[in-house]
């Protein structure tokens, strides 16, 4: 039950960021990835290793959202906070919409991604979740710096 609630909580706190969003945007550019998926630091193995278990869990978290806000689209931009505009890509109202239904499934994936992870990888040994983030934040590197790799 309380599952259920936190996954509600996260439904109506999105639902809300997007409408919220959607009647800012009015006349601001429709951006196509998440201005938020970056990563401020990326980790060495030695810096992994002296964190406990929660906190590496939630890095975990943090690189999985990064990852589902950047991969859909690296076929047309590695940019975090990309607008449809900048690529040449119209900003109809139709566009308009998929943008935001798109922000909102990607929002309850990662909410309700956000109750099972923290159910189930604090089972994992730390060790798999260091390999784990290590992986990720790879991914991510290359997701950021795109085909110059």
């Amino acid at each position: 039950m309380n599952r259920i609630a936190v996954c509600m909580l996260g439904l109506f706190l999105s639902t809300g960021f997007v409408e919220s969003n959607a009647q800012n945007s009015k006349n601001k550019e429709i951006v196509l990835v998440n201005a938020n998926a970056k990563v401020d630091k990326f980790h060495t193995i030695n810096d992994l290793k002296s964190k406990n278990k929660g906190e590496l869990i939630n890095i975990y978290k943090e690189r999985f959202k990064v990852i589902t806000h950047l991969l859909p689209y690296t076929a047309l931009s590695n940019k975090p906070g990309v607008t449809l505009n900048v690529l040449g890509i119209p900003e109809s109202s139709e566009n308009k919409s998929l943008i935001e239904k798109e922000a909102k499934a990607t929002d309850q994936l990662n909410d309700a991604f956000s109750v099972s992870l923290d159910n189930f990888i604090a089972y994992a040994d730390s060790d798999n979740i260091i390999w784990s983030i290590l992986l990720y934040e790879d991914l991510i590197r290359k997701l950021l710096l795109g085909k110059d790799y």
